[in-house]
Parts: structure tokens; sequence; C-alpha cells
């Protein structure tokens, strides 16, 4: 008898979960000034802003000067990639997750594609 209970209650335990995480992941308008926010370590509002970004912001063929007068300088650039921490979960100081923006600059220095990486 009890087991007949799980059955139907496990489906609606995860149902209720992914409903919170949607709550919570509610895109945001993109705000430069937010994105440049840094509360050391993480930026606290590029998570919920990047779905916006993403959507709504053209970047190809955009120049890197461009892209950086936008979202500012990138946490890290390596042969033509453009990398902005977007959302990192750590245990302690040791990181467990991170998501990225990566975005790849042609030989121009404009912009061939944006990604998010994680």
């Amino acid at each position: 008898m009890k087991k007949r209970y799980l059955i139907y209650l496990l489906p609606l335990f995860f149902l209720a979960c992914n409903n919170n995480r949607d709550v919570l992941r509610q895109a945001v308008k993109f705000d430069k000034a937010k994105w440049a926010i840094k509360q050391d370590p993480d930026y606290p509002y590029r998570n919920k802003m990047i779905s916006d970004f993403m959507l709504n912001y053209k970047l190809h063929d955009v120049k890197k000067d461009s892209v950086v007068q936008l979202l500012g300088l990138p946490d890290r650039t390596d042969n033509g990639y453009l990398f902005y921490r977007i959302a990192q979960q750590r245990l302690g100081v040791f990181p467990l997750h991170t998501k990225t923006l990566v975005i790849k600059l042609g030989k121009d220095s404009t912009v061939e594609w944006r990604k998010i990486h994680e």
C-alpha cells in the first residue's frame, strides 16, 4: 500500500521542483550596468539577464570594441575567443559548475558566433 503512494507522490515532487526552478529562471531585461556588477567572485545578475541578451541582442559581424563597450572586459580571452562568466556553483573555493558566454571573433575582429557553455 505504501509503495502505491510513492508512485503518485514522486512525480508530484519532481513537478514541484521543476516549477520552482522555472520561477527562479524568469528572464530579466539585459541591463549593461547590472551586467557589470561583480560581488566577488560572482556576477549576481548575469544569469537572470542572459536569456534576454541572447534573444534580443544581435552580435554577428559586430566589432570586438563594440562588444567590450556593451559587455565590459571579458573574464578571459584566448585566441580570438571572449569568455564572460555567467554563473558558477562552488564547493568552498572549488568550482563545480560554470556557465559561460563564449564569443568567437573572426580574423577581422568581428563576432562570428556566440554560445552558452555549461
